[in-house]
């Protein structure tokens, strides 16, 4: 199932998903190109889900970040993935949860996924 998000409700929206999957494994891709050539870029794997957070703009849509990592350890890993100009946000959920995740559509109509990987 897909549902999209209306932009003026992103900021509630995406707070609530943060809280409901903070901590869980992700995956990130950015895939980008027409449906026949497509490329994809898989830019992390495994990190969890620590928030997500709007930046409103006028105009050139939204600014997206996803904050990935885990502060329990003085040597952890984090990463936080930008998108600029986001249109589009669905949420993507399966039957098994383990498809869950987001898709976010930026103005260039290159699209972030957000996979969760339980």
């Amino acid at each position: 199932m897909n549902a999209a998000a209306k932009q003026h409700n992103w900021t509630t929206f995406l707070k609530v998903f943060s809280e409901q999957n903070l901590m869980r494994p992700t995956r990130i891709g950015v895939f980008e190109g027409e449906p026949d050539l497509m490329t994809d870029y898989w830019i992390e794997n495994g990190l969890p889900l620590t928030g997500i957070a709007v930046d409103r703009q006028n105009g050139d849509g939204a600014t997206v970040e996803i904050m990935l990592g885990d502060g329990t350890k003085a040597d952890s890993r984090h990463m936080t993935h930008v998108v600029n100009g986001a249109w589009t946000i669905k949420i993507i959920l399966s039957a098994d949860a383990e498809s869950d995740g987001l898709v976010i559509e930026d103005a260039e109509r290159r699209m972030t996924v957000l996979r969760f990987e339980d």
